[in-house]
């Protein structure tokens, strides 16, 4: 196992005061997986599901958000799929954030915390990775082998170009 540093920046405290209870929505469903298989899915499932979400028209969008008695003003009216892609890691790190375990014990557990936008989340999946070539070995069939995985890293590099080029 591997220690977790925690978060220098909260996701929490430098998000809107508006976005909090939705990130806190997806850290409790995804911390009621009993396993990190379980939650490894659930991550995924729900950020991809948000992905399409956004891919929708901004009217469709403002439209399904009305029907959920949410105001049609909480809709992102401009934000497309690119813009989505962009806040990924965001997510990501908000729902670790509200996990707040303190050690990385597993292949899927390290895959989700590579996705974070902490730098600390980040260096405790590479070093659970580096500390036995068994634990890289094992992400690395993940990442090849698991599809929602995948689609979910595809949907990111994105984020990661566009961080990487500044």
């Amino acid at each position: 196992m591997t220690s977790i540093e925690p978060p220098a920046r909260s996701v929490f405290e430098t998000s809107p005061e508006k976005l909090r209870p939705f990130l806190e929505g997806l850290a409790a469903r995804v911390s009621g997986g009993s396993n990190w298989m379980v939650r490894k899915k659930t991550v995924c499932d729900l950020l991809l599901g948000l992905d399409a979400f956004f891919a929708l028209p901004a009217a469709e969008r403002r439209a399904l958000m009305a029907d959920d008695g949410v105001p049609s003003d909480a809709a992102d009216a401009e934000g497309g799929p690119e813009d989505f892609r962009k806040v990924l890691p965001l997510y990501v790190g908000a729902i670790l954030e509200g996990l707040k375990e303190t050690a990385i014990a597993s292949p899927e557990q390290a895959a989700i915390y590579l996705l974070s936008i902490h730098p600390e989340h980040q260096a405790a999946a590479e070093a659970w990775m580096l500390a036995d070539p068994r634990n890289g070995k094992s992400v690395r069939r993940l990442m090849r082998d698991d599809r929602r995985y995948r689609q979910l890293m595809d949907r990111m590099a994105d984020h990661w170009r566009s961080s990487q080029s500044r």
